[in-house]
């Protein structure tokens, strides 16, 4: 049986054009499962045209460096249950860590101005 779903945000700022962003947000204590993941930001056009990243969940990495944040977003025609960038199984919350390291690239289309990022997990909870 499955456990209550909640979707936990962590938000970050890209405050410089080019210089990477390293976080670490430590998840909730009674998440049991990463079931999903998804990418937002204030300014989505920056996030779609400059951003990459690499992301690891409790010391297991889910996407690689300069994966894609494009990739990681909804779009307006996207169904409500399909939101999220599903992690087969789900990943084990083990340690509890989120860790993701954001780069952010130049991009003509999108000339930059300070940015926030969000990532959002899905988390089975216990």
């Amino acid at each position: 049986m499955e456990g209550r779903i909640v979707d936990k945000p962590f938000t970050f700022t890209v405050e410089a054009e080019g210089e990477p962003v390293n976080k670490k947000f430590d998840l909730d204590k009674n998440v049991k499962l990463v079931r999903g993941i998804l990418m937002s930001s204030n300014y989505p056009n920056l996030l779609f045209y400059r951003g990459s990243q690499r992301i690891e969940i409790s010391g297991e990495e889910i996407f690689p460096e300069n994966y894609e944040s494009k990739l990681l977003m909804s779009g307006i025609s996207v169904a409500p249950d399909q939101k999220f960038r599903t992690l087969g199984n789900g990943v084990v919350a083990g340690n509890g860590e989120l860790k993701i390291q954001y780069k952010d690239t130049a991009n003509a289309r999108a000339p930059f101005e300070s940015y926030s990022v969000t990532i959002i997990v899905q988390c089975e909870m216990k």
